[in-house]
């Protein structure tokens, strides 16, 4: 028997006979307040409830169920009213208690709190300090770090983004959206961490104890970074003394490291080191720093020696602005350590820019400086550049508002004739400024008006002799061109008339004394004014068509086809033109001639209307629809035109035995066909057939009916099919050359040709992204030397997040480039790239 203390037994006397009173006032306070604030004005948080089922409590009580095995088979959802900050929480689990605002949890927890997804096997909640305390199988997802965690247990607060996690396998970057928590990278290259703790500070900033971190996905990744601590902050993560595996096994070690935790941030440092091998630069080795200034601003700088050759310095720097704005800088080098007579060093500097102001000005800069063309030859990797001749550099600001166009040019023009003597044509416009009129109504009148205006101060200098020991120079030549016109376009029964009557007025500040044949003329101070009439006419038969429904095409094709036949004649007179020897040649105004033409075309188009859209698919899925293969497409275009000469020396600006050029020919085709007067021009072809977005056939071809051969041929074939490519052209050039004086025009005709004949060829399997195995090549073969003039094949494999690649390039280019290089690229997703295979210059 147990005795209480007398002290005690009175105390619970008294209380026996307070607790009626007590009692009363209570349940009356009780009933006063729920009267009061049982209509709850504030707004809560609400979520769907899952539906009653036998045994489950009724609506609107928190009683659980007396028999705790039918608790842990009875979901329960619980809406939590909105704490005083107006931060909703929602809670699932089997089971909930709730006492002095601590929520107890368990079985298949729930819990969404702000951004925050929380599941866990058991949770400890504290509704007044945000604190969760959680144990078994615990995933934490969201936050503003879009983080995805997994741990054995571990204790945050939500309000202050703090946490410490135990077992750790996590990833930052990544948030689950959709009905089904589908996970979607919010990064190209997440960050994967693992750790025995990771404790959270705030936003942003963790601290990793025993634990890696990668861009590979988790739970096997390529390769990773092993330390004892890795600290995040400020979007970057850094550590000391760590280890770096590769495919498991480890490969070398890093006194310090630091990596990007997302694409936004980045961080100066050493890059990968550069490693390769060629026969004309021998052991390659090479080292660059990246540096960002700022997020839009970045500048890459480094060098790489050659065994053979010397140092290449090399460096490239970037901006990017608001909308198109951007701003980029490259330039390579070499410092050529042969002798000179040997030595093939230079420099090749790129600048490309673009800056808007509003809607209606911007200013565009496309510049080069080359100092030495057979440096392009022997060292630039990409073959189409290394065999262009041609440097152009501008640099433009336009203004374009209500009809009316102003812009001021700056133009530098150079073709190297040759990479013994480096000798060069240079063309300047220094600088040239133009106004345009685009064509408007002249008040009431059906009459419309336009024309274009330009003042320029212009130079030029080439070499004056085939040895090149002299140079003709022209500088500082002043231009104006004054070039109105009138057009009255109408219709009449189908029919399009475009009548058209233009004057022309263009001032030289210097001229040029006429020379004889093969010799280059020179320079004089007196000035020359050039004056023309012209008028025209562009008169349009109505189009002829005709629609094709066989059963048979809209198999073959997919849809209905409609057959185009579009005429077109015109008609170009241009009168006045007296003194063309006199003009200097510096651009497109200055070989304006006499001419009296007509111009008669025919176009042939095939219409495809398809019936039966399907899902996009390949090169279509990039598109905004989800439906491709719909609508009417213009499945074949071909176009055959001539021009019959009225005037057939126009004006005696043709001279016999060379080539000449003039508007009338630019016009028509790029072959320079006119050595002589002639009457008929050749017949050009324009043929072009894209059947779908996965294929693409042009056909460009000129053929002279009075030589009676083909001066011209470039056939270019397309077609793309999942992971394969394919792409094969053939380039030909037949064209009349210019004879040597001795010939007469006849004899020179049909003897002189510059042949040219090339074919490149690519096809490839995969892609510089696609797992696995991919594989390319490509060649350029010339036929009228028959040599393979360059040859690259490329193997790669990519794992999960780490790729190989392989290269064997072969150039030959002359006396100038025979070399054959072995490139490789090691490429680590997040990191970067090492090896000697540029992205530039890689197949694919």
């Amino acid at each position: 028997m147990l005795r209480f203390p007398p002290q005690r037994t009175n105390i619970a006397r008294r209380g026996s006979r307070i607790l009626p009173l007590v009692m009363r006032a209570r349940i009356f306070l009780c009933i006063t307040l729920l009267c009061l604030c049982h209509p709850q004005l504030w707004p809560q948080a609400v979520t769907k409830q899952f539906p009653p089922v036998a045994g489950a409590p009724a609506a609107g009580t928190d009683a659980l169920p007396d028999d705790p095995s039918a608790a842990s088979e009875i979901p329960v959802a619980k809406v939590i009213p909105a704490p005083p900050t107006g931060v909703p929480v929602e809670i699932h689990a089997n089971t909930q208690r709730e006492q002095n605002n601590v929520y107890t949890l368990d079985g298949n927890v729930l819990i969404y709190y702000k951004s925050y997804t929380i599941q866990a096997d058991r949770i400890t909640y504290n509704r007044d300090t945000g604190e969760v305390s959680a144990e078994g199988h615990l995933i934490v997802d969201g936050s503003p770090d879009n983080e995805h965690i997994t741990a054995t247990h571990g204790v945050m607060n939500l309000d202050q983004d703090t946490a410490h996690f135990y077992d750790v396998v996590g990833t930052l970057g990544v948030s689950t959206v959709g009905p089904h928590s589908r996970m979607v990278f919010t990064s190209p290259n997440p960050f994967a961490i693992t750790g025995r703790e990771v404790i959270k500070l705030g936003t942003g900033r963790y601290k990793v104890i025993d634990g890696t971190m990668t861009s590979c996905r988790l739970p096997k990744p390529d390769w990773r970074l092993l330390s004892r601590q890795i600290n995040l902050a400020n979007g970057k993560a850094s550590a000391r003394n760590t280890w770096f595996e590769l495919l498991s096994m480890p490969l070398f070690y890093l006194p310090y490291v630091t990596h990007p935790v997302n694409e936004e941030t980045r961080t100066p440092g050493v890059l990968l080191p550069i490693i390769g091998n060629s026969t004309t630069k021998g052991l390659i080795l090479g080292e660059e720093i990246y540096f960002p200034f700022s997020r839009n601003s970045d500048l890459t700088a480094g060098v790489e020696y050659f065994s053979k050759r010397g140092y290449s310095p090399m460096g490239m720097f970037r901006y990017r602005g608001f909308g198109e704005d951007f701003f980029n800088v490259r330039f390579h080098s070499l410092l050529d350590r042969l002798p000179p007579a040997e030595n093939q060093g230079g420099t090749d500097l790129l600048v490309d820019g673009r800056r808007d102001w509003g809607q209606h000005t911007r200013a565009v800069v496309d510049a080069e400086y080359l100092s030495s063309y057979a440096y392009r030859q022997a060292f630039e990797e990409s073959y189409a550049i290394a065999i262009n001749s041609e440097v152009k550099s501008t640099l433009f600001g336009a203004h374009a508002l209500n009809g009316f166009a102003e812009n001021l040019r700056f133009d530098r023009y150079q073709s190297f004739q040759n990479s013994t003597t480096n000798s060069e044509i240079r063309i300047l416009h220094l600088p040239a400024l133009q106004l345009e009129g685009e064509e408007q109504y002249l008040g009431v009148t059906p009459l419309m008006w336009g024309g274009i205006t330009s003042v320029a101060v212009l130079a030029r200098s080439e070499p004056a002799n085939a040895l090149n020991t002299a140079t003709f120079k022209v500088r500082g030549v002043p231009r104006v061109d004054f070039y109105p016109h009138l057009a009255l376009p109408f219709s009449l029964g189908g029919w399009t008339f475009r009548p058209e009557i233009a004057v022309r007025d263009t001032f030289y500040g210097k001229s040029q004394n006429p020379a004889s044949l093969g010799l280059v003329p020179t320079e004089r101070d007196a000035s020359v004014n050039r004056k023309d009439f012209e008028a025209g006419i562009d008169l349009r038969p109505p189009a002829i068509e005709r629609d094709f429904t066989a059963p048979w095409l809209v198999h073959l094709l997919g849809g209905d086809v409609r057959h185009a036949i579009e005429p077109d004649i015109q008609y170009h007179y241009v009168s006045g033109i007296d003194n063309f020897d006199s003009i200097l040649r510096f651009d497109d105004v200055d070989i304006a001639s006499d001419t009296s033409e007509l111009d008669y075309s025919l176009t042939q188009r095939l219409f495809v209307r398809h019936l039966h859209p399907h899902p996009c698919r390949g090169d279509e899925a990039l598109g905004p629809d989800d439906l491709c293969g719909g609508g009417t497409v213009d499945w074949l275009s071909w176009l055959v035109a001539q021009k019959y000469f009225f005037n057939t020396d126009f004006g005696g600006a043709v001279t016999p035995g060379t080539r000449n050029v003039l508007t009338t020919t630019l016009d028509l085709s790029g072959v320079a066909f006119l050595t002589t007067p002639r009457t008929f021009s050749p017949v050009i072809s324009r043929l072009s057939m894209r059947t779908s977005s996965a294929t693409n056939v042009e056909w460009d071809l000129d053929y002279d009916p009075r030589l009676g051969r083909i001066l011209s041929s470039n056939v270019y074939l397309e077609y793309k099919k999942g992971d394969y490519a394919f792409s094969v052209g053939d380039f030909h050039l037949n064209a009349p050359d210019a004879p040597s004086t001795s010939q007469t025009p006849q004899t020179a005709e049909t003897n002189a040709t510059s042949d040219y004949n090339q074919m490149r060829f690519s096809a490839s399997y995969g892609g510089s992204t696609k797992a696995g195995l991919s594989a390319g090549t490509s060649i350029g073969y010339d036929f009228v030397q028959s040599q393979l003039q360059y040859g690259a094949a490329q193997a790669s494999y990519n794992w999960n997040c780490c790729g190989l690649s392989f290269e064997v390039r072969r150039y030959s280019l002359g006396t100038v480039r025979d070399d054959t290089q072995y490139l490789y690229s090691f490429t680590l997703a997040g990191v970067g790239s090492a090896g000697s295979l540029r992205r530039a210059a890689r197949i694919f």
